[in-house]
């Protein structure tokens, strides 16, 4: 029996025999359950950045554009902050006056879920054309949504 050591700082351990690599495919639980953690974090980080990009560059944008404006801001903070997550818009629905919900279905490694961002906006009149403020706004991923 070998005693468990790491060889000259390579990315194999040696123990017992066995060589286990660490660039080794993640099983299909464990990718999942990773992948849901770090996305977790991230949509966190998005949530936060978009407030603050409604807050500073988008306050009074007509209702109307409002959808289009979000997914901009959405597709290119997740560019920006990972390029190994791969976002494509599924879908946006007009929820109560106000309301907006999209999703995303994405993809990272061999890990497939969706993203949902939810945002609810106070209106200044009663048109579609009306300007808009964000008064609150909601990244998630839910683990029922994660596949491998």
């Amino acid at each position: 029996m070998r005693n468990q050591f790491v060889a000259d700082k390579s990315t194999c351990i040696y123990a017992s025999w066995k060589v286990l690599c660490l660039t080794d495919v993640l099983s299909g639980d464990r990718l999942v359950e990773k992948t849901f953690s770090y996305l977790t974090s991230v949509t966190k980080e998005c949530r936060k950045a978009l407030t603050e990009q409604f807050e500073r560059k988008h306050k009074g944008t007509p209702f109307g554009s409002v959808e289009k404006v979000m997914r901009e801001e959405t597709e290119s903070w997740f560019a920006r902050r990972d390029p190994n997550i791969k976002l494509s818009h599924e879908k946006s629905l007009n929820g109560r006056t106000g309301e907006i919900l999209m999703t995303y279905s994405g993809s990272m490694k061999n890990a497939h879920f969706k993203i949902h961002v939810d945002g609810i906006f106070t209106l200044a009149g009663s048109s579609d054309e009306a300007p808009s403020y964000l008064k609150n706004l909601n990244v998630h991923v839910e683990k029922r949504d994660f596949t491998r």
